[in-house]
């Protein structure tokens, strides 16, 4: 009976221990899994800055060095365009620094509690604010029209005006799809982190 007793010990010990190792072994691979994704996510803001960033270069260079426009209304236009641009670039920045206080592997429950208030910032951010920025740099540009028509043909600034909407649209379906990519990930960080709070 005594050795009976002894090896169900034994299994019952072993079984244990194997559970363990792979309980360890699979935080240790969500660990590693949300690490890749802020990765991603970090490279993605980084990106966005620099996309922008030498958008408002060539615009900067076009507006005030190469083609001086005389219209207000062309300036307010312009610098409606480089302003919004500006503030999304200042965003994306704001937001690498708040991405990098993400500790996927802390188990402490601030570290949770800052990777929901990231995720619910991105969303803000996402929501009103991208679509204002948006509207406001097509409005600006938009703007330029009557300045460009007194040196353009009618059915060139027409052309130009259609295309511009045309690349409006997809544009905001490329943004839509990249934004839904992002909250989709943050929402799996979140997740992973309250699996590890609950794990301690």
């Amino acid at each position: 009976m005594k050795d009976e007793l002894d090896d169900i010990k034994a299994m019952w010990q072993q079984t244990k221990e194997i559970s363990r190792q792979h309980n360890t072994t699979d935080v240790h691979t969500l660990i590693a899994l949300g690490e890749t994704k802020k990765k991603s996510m970090m490279a993605a803001h980084y990106g966005n800055a620099l996309v922008l960033s030498a958008t408002v270069l060539m615009l900067v260079f076009y507006f005030y060095y190469l083609y001086h426009f005389q219209m207000t209304l062309s300036h307010i236009g312009y610098n409606l365009m480089i302003g919004g641009l500006v503030i999304r670039i200042g965003i994306e920045i704001f937001s690498v620094i708040r991405s990098k206080r993400i500790k996927i592997s802390d188990t402490a429950t601030h570290s949770l509690e800052t990777s929901i208030a990231f995720y619910q910032f991105r969303r803000r951010i996402h929501g009103p604010v991208t679509i204002f920025i948006f509207i406001a740099y097509f409005i600006g540009f938009y703007m330029l029209t009557p300045e460009f028509s007194k040196y353009i043909a009618l059915q060139w600034v027409i052309i130009m005006d259609s295309s511009a909407l045309v690349i409006g649209i997809v544009l905001a379906l490329f943004i839509r799809r990249g934004i839904l990519q992002e909250l989709r990930d943050l929402e799996k960080i979140v997740e992973l982190q309250k699996s590890l709070v609950k794990e301690k």
